[in-house]
């Protein structure tokens, strides 16, 4: 009884109208919180809530900040200041977003649903984030959260989850170290990633599958295939092209030539099959390596298959906007050619290789 009397009396002093006297009047009420705290949704408790979260929405933020930080690692913080606090400013609401455990997994859901990115960031911060949550945080985080999410060994996700994080991975550099280190990404994503990131993140990966028993890193080539190749919308005219493919073949005209005609063209289809074939990959391992912006697959295939420099240089040039600034790069691409040598070209090749093969 002690305690709500005390509590009354402060309670009593909060009408008055100085700010300063009600941010005194807040650390009290805080302090006497701390000092025996009420258990959680008892009577106590429920008064406590009321009166801070009362003090609190008439205070500056600075001392919001401050009360923000006290209650983060409460698990005995009231219910309804917690939740006010989560949804203040960012200054305000990263501590209780990042650390509180009084945030429900559906109160977690329903501030990301409507969050900025900073507020996702620090919900993927968290000691642990459960599945529903970090499914919320990559469908509404930007690349950067994402990836602090990914970087999280708390945050858990499902399949679903990881597959949305390794297709926008094909075009963000920002999340594919993140998915390449992550302990548990699949092998077969992990796969998905190898015609898309630099050599040293793929090297990484090839470490990784060094340890895989080989029936199983066939099943996931096998996945990996078979989920890309799903994607691709080109169905009839991969069928065209491969007719024309097969039509060159016959007349002795499928080499090098042919390729730098068809991307020059920008019959990326034909091109596409026609690589494959010469390069004895899989169609949509010639259509990443081509398409996407990192030089390295390209250069890696085309080593493998034994292209000389110069039709290498050719490709990287035509695969994009064919003018000056790009011909002026074919120097240094050409120094790039060089360094990479036949065993490291060879040992990418053999996975990609399995890809292929595991279609057959």
């Amino acid at each position: 009884m002690a305690v709500i009397s005390k509590l009354n009396n402060l309670v009593d002093l909060a009408r008055e109208k100085s700010s300063e006297r009600r941010r005194t009047l807040l650390r009290e009420v805080t302090d006497l919180f701390f000092e025996e705290p009420p258990e959680r949704d008892s009577a106590m408790s429920n008064k406590f809530d009321e009166v801070l979260s009362s003090l609190a929405a008439q205070t500056a933020q600075e001392a919001r900040e401050e009360l923000a930080e006290r209650f983060a690692d409460s698990p005995l913080a009231p219910s309804g200041l917690v939740l006010q606090l989560a949804q203040d400013a960012i200054e305000v609401a990263a501590p209780i977003l990042s650390r509180s455990s009084v945030l429900s997994e559906d109160d977690l859901v329903s501030i990301a649903e409507q969050a900025g990115q900073q507020q996702l960031r620090a919900i993927s911060q968290r000691p642990e984030v459960s599945e529903r949550v970090s499914d919320t945080i990559v469908r509404h985080g930007d690349d950067d959260t994402v990836a602090s999410l990914i970087e999280n060994d708390g945050a858990r996700l499902s399949r679903e989850t990881f597959e949305a994080v390794t297709e926008r991975a094909e075009t963000s550099t920002r999340l594919q170290a993140p998915l390449v280190d992550r302990a548990d990404t699949p092998n077969d994503l992990l796969a998905d990633l190898m015609v898309t990131v630099g050599n040293h993140l793929r090297d990484r990966i090839m470490e990784r599958f060094d340890g895989v028993d080989p029936a199983a890193l066939e099943q996931a080539m096998a996945a990996s295939r078979a989920r890309i190749a799903s994607r691709l919308a080109e169905d009839k005219a991969i069928v065209e092209a491969e007719k024309f493919v097969r039509a060159m073949a016959v007349r002795k005209k499928l080499d090098g030539s042919l390729l730098a005609r068809l991307l020059r063209e920008r019959e990326f289809v034909k091109f596409n099959v026609a690589f494959a074939e010469l390069a004895s990959v899989d169609y949509p391992t010639a259509k990443r390596a081509i398409e996407q912006e990192c030089i390295d697959p390209l250069a890696l295939i085309c080593k493998s298959a034994g292209f000389d420099k110069a039709l290498f240089v050719t490709l990287a040039v035509l695969r994009g906007a064919a003018d000056s600034e790009a011909f002026r790069d074919a120097k240094e691409l050409g120094q790039l050619y060089d360094r990479i040598t036949p065993n490291d070209a060879e040992r990418a090749m053999r996975f990609w290789r399995m890809r292929r093969d595991v279609a057959a």
